[in-house]
């Protein structure tokens, strides 16, 4: 069924159930058209109350504020610059603009780009993806995390994956990661628990006190032009940094860049590596830390969008030739058809975008994961031979009849196994 309802500029909708797939598109017209099979809609006040029992799809004006119980399925949600909020979603979830995103539980993946406002996520069963976003308040990944181009805080309880922050305006709270993490360019103060696996820092930190604390590896890339008062603790420490008062004993290291710098304590368990921002000779080493970092800058989730944007062109081009030829009700119904296909097709590219963001992810652990020397085979046991004296014994016992031949030989076999 396709069915559209005047609801005005800001409608506010609640979709109390949808057991299948949600795709939700904002554009300039004043109405609603609601696309599915078994879908119940009641017109209130202000709004829609909406209810499906199979896949939906609705195409809402775009300052419309939008509620969400729960979805079965995906949830793709575009255009939409009102609130957001999800109570529940079994699949994948992906956001696109809006003045702020509030979500429950995420069974699968999560996308959340361009969002104005805040975003707050309770618990998220895959990877999550932030980019251009205010505000963040995640409590628990199980997969990966990466964030970008945050516009306030960041507040994190656990990351069962990797970490990647880049580009945060205000503070940054993790309580905790449980394998590698990645921050650059932090513009507040910093409260992280321990990282499991590595750290990664790069770029300088707001005045104040930062801690970082790593069961492996620390690597610190510091501008030098910045001022900084640095301690580190370590097994081992390698220091390619012009640090001045430099204090050094066994595992443990502290310096400083010019004046007032942050207070930096860098703690590891394996080693702790200080290197310049910008090194000048440094190409192998810029290789393996940056271009190998997880956080990459690959960016397919616009290749549904640009599919979207050239087969609407064409469906305008062919509408009008139909209607010249066959009429507007047969070109109306053609165009919906070839407009459900297009669609479908975006879907299927976005789709297909994230897994091979994810192919990425696995060889990146791959290609960072150094080879295994392969375990040389055991060698044999090298048999011990009966000593003369033994088989001496063993023969006399033969000549006085107390072990037959057999016995004998079963003996000797016995004392050089």
């Amino acid at each position: 069924m396709t069915d559209k309802y005047e609801v005005g500029k800001m409608p506010h909708l609640l979709i109390e159930a949808c057991r299948g797939d949600l795709v939700v598109k904002g554009w300039g017209d004043m109405t609603v058209m609601v696309k599915g099979d078994d879908v119940q809609v009641d017109e209130v006040d202000g709004g829609l109350t909406l209810r499906s029992n199979g896949r939906l799809r609705l195409s809402v004006p775009e300052n419309s504020s939008l509620a969400v119980t729960h979805v079965h399925g995906d949830t793709i949600i575009r255009g939409v610059q009102g609130d957001v909020s999800i109570g529940s979603a079994s699949g994948d979830v992906i956001l696109s603009a809006g003045a702020g995103a509030k979500l429950g539980d995420v069974q699968g993946d999560l996308s959340a780009k361009n969002i104005d406002g805040a975003v707050s996520v309770n618990n998220i069963s895959g990877d999550a993806v932030f980019r251009h976003v205010g505000d963040m308040r995640v409590n628990d990944v199980f997969g990966d995390l990466s964030a970008r181009g945050v516009n306030g805080s960041v507040i994190i309880n656990t990351v069962a994956g990797d970490v990647g922050l880049r580009n945060v305006t205000g503070d940054v709270t993790l309580k905790s990661g449980m394998r590698d993490a990645n921050f650059r360019f932090l513009g507040g103060q910093t409260d992280i628990g321990e990282i499991q696996g590595d750290v990664r820092l790069y770029g300088e930190l707001a005045p104040g006190k930062h801690a970082f604390t790593a069961a492996g590896d620390i690597v610190l890339r510091w501008p030098v032009q910045s001022p900084l008062l640095l301690t580190a603790t370590a097994p081992q420490i390698s220091n390619r940094l012009q640090l001045e008062k430099v204090f050094e004993e066994d595992g443990s290291l502290s310096g400083s860049i010019g004046e007032d710098g942050p207070v930096v304590s860098l703690t590891a368990n394996g080693r702790i590596i200080l290197k310049d921002l910008h090194p000048v000779n440094d190409e192998w080493d810029s290789f393996r830390d940056e271009d190998m970092d997880f956080d990459f800058s690959i960016d397919l989730e616009g290749l549904g969008a640009q599919i979207t944007a050239q087969v609407n062109q064409q469906v305008a081009r062919v509408t009008a030739e139909l209607e010249s030829k066959f009429g507007t009700d047969f070109s109306q119904k053609m165009s919906e058809k070839i407009a459900r296909q297009a669609e479908r097709a975006a879907e299927r590219a976005e789709k297909a975008a994230e897994r091979a963001r994810q192919r990425v992810e696995r060889q990146r652990t791959e290609w960072q994961t150094p080879p295994r020397r392969p375990t040389p085979p055991t060698p044999p046991q090298k048999q011990k031979k009966a000593s003369a004296e033994e088989q001496l014994k063993i023969l006399k016992m033969v000549e006085q009849g107390l072990i037959t031949p057999d016995e004998a030989s079963m003996l000797l076999e016995a004392l050089e196994n």
